[in-house]
């Protein structure tokens, strides 16, 4: 089956995205000379631009508007790793061979023409994994260890940050909210685990939007020295940058999680045990990726590790020695 020319089609958030990399990898490790091309939202580009397997970004914010952009790339091939019903019909006006997806919607048939069935929702494979299951569709290897995924993100920083930032050896990003995408740590742990690292000696970096910023405005040490503010300052390829430099990152299952572990930093994530949002589906993927999972989901709707708890797995994670 002739797949040379190949779409990855997953327009919904950053943490998806970074997961759907390794399939970019694998296609390039399995079809040497293929060109891929990514199509996703616009928010996620600078992501996208970080994949070294990736040829071409497919802006699904034009493209859905103009349908012609999908085939000028003149595609044999497109992964809808993400069904959206709208990019399912442009594929198929635009005569691409083969239309790969599962096949668990009555919207799909008709335009996918080599389906895949398995449900991801009852799955007890990584979500990495059942990215890279869809090659099962070429007749590829289809079935990877985690060890082996993470070295097929070929995942980089590119945008270089200005002098205006110092970052120390020591730094550990911590990035409290998720925008309602995971289910979190309470700020007020996340200030005491800060407290925690700043005690040991390492700079602590808090990240998010402006206006988790100001979520956070009385509920962080901010005048401590060593402690810098990223709220609101950074873009998404800066905060790529800032992270590649970094010791670690700390959060929920959210992207900047996903960006640390897949850059091959430390990265400790927190989860609760309840599918479909527990570790098994989505925990980080990295050389130095781990993660704490509670022993039930917390009914209060936040997760219930201690700080100290939390900073003693990270330390274990970077293998550093404390004597909190």
């Amino acid at each position: 089956m002739q797949a040379d020319r190949i779409i990855i089609s997953r327009t919904d958030g950053i943490g998806d995205v970074i997961l759907t990399l390794p399939l970019c990898g694998a296609l390039k490790q399995l079809l040497p000379g293929c060109k891929i091309a990514f199509l996703g939202r616009s928010y996620t580009q600078e992501i996208i631009a970080g994949c070294e397997h990736v040829d071409e970004f497919l802006n699904w914010d034009e493209v859905k508007n103009n349908g012609d952009l999908l085939s000028r790339w003149n595609a044999d091939t497109i992964f809808h790793v993400f069904p959206r019903k709208e990019v399912l019909k442009l594929a198929k006006k635009a005569g691409i061979a083969n239309r790969i997806g599962t096949l668990r919607r009555w919207s799909s048939i008709g335009l996918i023409n080599k389906p895949l069935f398995y449900s991801r929702k009852k799955s007890k494979l990584h979500e990495a994994q059942l990215n890279l299951k869809m090659l099962a569709a070429l007749v590829l290897k289809s079935t990877w260890q985690l060890n082996e995924i993470e070295h097929l993100y070929g995942f980089n920083a590119k945008t270089p940050l200005t002098d205006d930032w110092t970052i120390s050896e020591r730094s550990i990003v911590l990035h409290p909210l998720s925008h309602g995408s995971a289910l979190e740590w309470p700020i007020e742990n996340y200030a005491d685990l800060a407290n925690l690292l700043l005690e040991a000696g390492f700079q602590v970096a808090i990240s998010g939007t402006q206006k988790e910023r100001d979520t956070m405005a009385d509920k962080m040490p901010w005048s401590h020295p060593n402690l810098i503010d990223l709220g609101g300052k950074l873009s998404l390829d800066e905060l790529l940058s800032y992270l590649n430099q970094s010791k670690a990152v700390v959060a929920a299952s959210t992207g900047p999680l996903h960006m640390g572990a897949a850059l091959g930093i430390g990265a400790l994530g927190l989860y609760s045990p309840k599918r479909p949002i527990f570790p098994t589906r989505w925990a980080p993927i990295g050389p130095k990726a781990g993660y704490l999972v509670s022993e039930q989901h917390p009914e209060s709707g936040q997760l219930p590790f201690s700080a100290a708890l939390v900073f003693k797995s990270l330390m274990e994670l970077l293998d550093e020695e404390t004597s909190n």
